[in-house]
């Protein structure tokens, strides 16, 4: 007698569901990979394309009469009246010669118009990223998923260059007299609509000297960026060890960066003093942008696997203001790439 058919039916019917659960479960696809719908990925990047660079903000100053390198005598708000002013400013001691005043001003000074060469465009840094799994559906005998992920990214980039330029230069020299006046202790500025110490109006110019100056201007950049990305994803099962996907989304990067200027200026010529001039500071700045990327993953195991991709990303550029220039940094269009492994869950 059949086994089977001995039982009564609701038993062999029983029977015949966990025998073909048990023969489903053989015949489970070994594709099955991102299955659970959660996963993470970590690893690391590198990005090309950052640019540095500095360039000159203001035009150089244009001449202006009664404006001088060390101080300036100007119209107050009586227009000259009585060729007097009290709108006058001067900086140090040795400027008082004779019952004079005496002011001085180099012409024909060129500037450093720009710096580039900061170094490598490289930026690198560690990676994490979340993703879930939204939706899964068939392409042609391919297994297709589709889903959302969030990413976050530090990385800094840094970077020193200087130039250099020469120029003719002459050095004006006007006095302008005290008429008895004892003047303020310098450092001393005027204000044409508040009343001070009258001086002269009117120039008393004094032979001019000819010199070679050499202008250097040095900076030095760096800066910290945190990246956030959020996007869609796709992928396709190839089979049980490989996958291809894409992503694309958006992208903000907060810049935080510092820069130091220096500004040394030389003559050939004694009577010329040399100047040193600094600054340095701070911005920080969000930069948004989009990301697309390209992605090949390789399954050890359902739950884990290897990563690599590569990516295309445009976002926008932080600058820092120091003395008349703009430090850059310009992430236009970039190109990376990044490798780690992946855990689903």
């Amino acid at each position: 007698m059949n086994f089977v058919r001995s039982l009564p039916s609701s038993t062999a019917l029983l029977t015949g569901a966990v025998v073909a659960t048990a023969s489903l479960s053989a015949q489970e696809s070994p594709y099955d990979l991102e299955k659970s719908g959660w996963y993470v990925r970590t690893g690391a990047y590198i990005q090309s394309g950052l640019s540095l660079s500095v360039t000159r903000a203001l035009p150089v100053p244009v001449i202006t009469p009664g404006v001088y390198d060390d101080g300036f005598v100007q119209e107050d708000i009586s227009q000259g009246a009585a060729g007097l002013t009290w709108n006058w400013g001067y900086l140090s001691e040795t400027q008082l010669v004779d019952g004079t005043v005496e002011f001085h001003r180099v012409e024909g000074l060129a500037t450093v118009p720009s710096l580039s060469g900061f170094g490598d465009d490289m930026l690198y840094g560690p990676e994490i990223l979340v993703g879930f799994e939204f939706y899964h559906f068939q392409i042609k005998r391919h297994e297709a998923r589709f889903g959302f992920e969030l990413g976050f990214r530090y990385g800094t980039a840094s970077g020193s260059a200087q130039g250099t330029v020469q120029s003719d230069v002459t050095l004006r020299t006007d006095r302008y007299d005290l008429g008895g006046v004892v003047p303020p202790l310098p450092p001393y500025v005027g204000f044409p609509d508040l009343a001070g110490p009258l001086i002269s109006l009117t120039p008393q110019p004094q032979p001019t000297q000819s010199a070679i100056a050499t202008t250097t201007l040095a900076t030095s950049m760096q800066a910290d960026f945190y990246t956030a990305r959020f996007g869609a994803w796709m992928s396709v099962v190839l089979n049980e060890k490989w996958t291809v996907g894409v992503s694309a989304g958006l992208t903000s990067i907060y810049a935080d960066g510092n820069a130091q200027f220096t500004e040394t200026r030389r003559f050939d010529n004694a009577a010329f003093q040399p100047v040193t001039r600094t600054a340095s500071n701070h911005n920080g700045d969000w930069l948004p942008g989009v990301y697309f990327q390209l992605r090949a993953s390789y399954w050890f195991r359902p739950w884990i696997g290897a990563y690599v991709t590569a990516e295309w990303a445009h976002n926008g550029d932080m600058v820092i203001d120091g003395l008349e220039y703009q430090a850059m940094f310009d992430f236009g269009s970039t190109y990376g790439a990044s490798a780690g492994v992946q855990f689903s869950f």
